[in-house]
């Protein structure tokens, strides 16, 4: 798997990963140097291995090309980021609408109803 990462990274105008896809990017070498997302969890795994700066305070992190994201839902928010850079803001608008992703209001199952 590493391998893979490695040969497709470097012919890749960009790279992207989701949750502990920063583990794998890290391992597989584009990720060292890098600063990088991951999934609370594994932030401390993540920093453990050296070579890296795991940003603890962001959903998504962009780092040249690069792009590094917390969590599932934050993969979309990156995703949409990416979209909006490669096709523009409004075909990023359109995709969110298709997925009807509403990232407001917050999350209100825990709220009493």
């Amino acid at each position: 798997m590493k391998g893979w990462i490695a040969k497709t990274a470097a012919q890749a105008t960009w790279i992207s990963s989701v949750c502990t896809g920063a583990l794998l990017v890290h391992a597989a070498g584009p990720g060292r140097g890098r600063r990088l997302a991951t999934h609370w969890a594994f932030e401390d795994t993540l920093e453990a291995r050296g070579e890296v700066t795991v940003v603890r305070d962001a959903r998504y992190v962009v780092d040249g090309n690069l792009v590094s994201s917390q969590g599932v839902s934050a993969g979309i928010d990156s995703a949409l980021w990416l979209i909006g850079r490669l096709h523009g803001r409004e075909h990023a608008r359109a995709v969110r609408r298709r997925l009807q992703y509403d990232p407001a209001p917050p999350y209100l199952a825990d709220e009493p109803g």
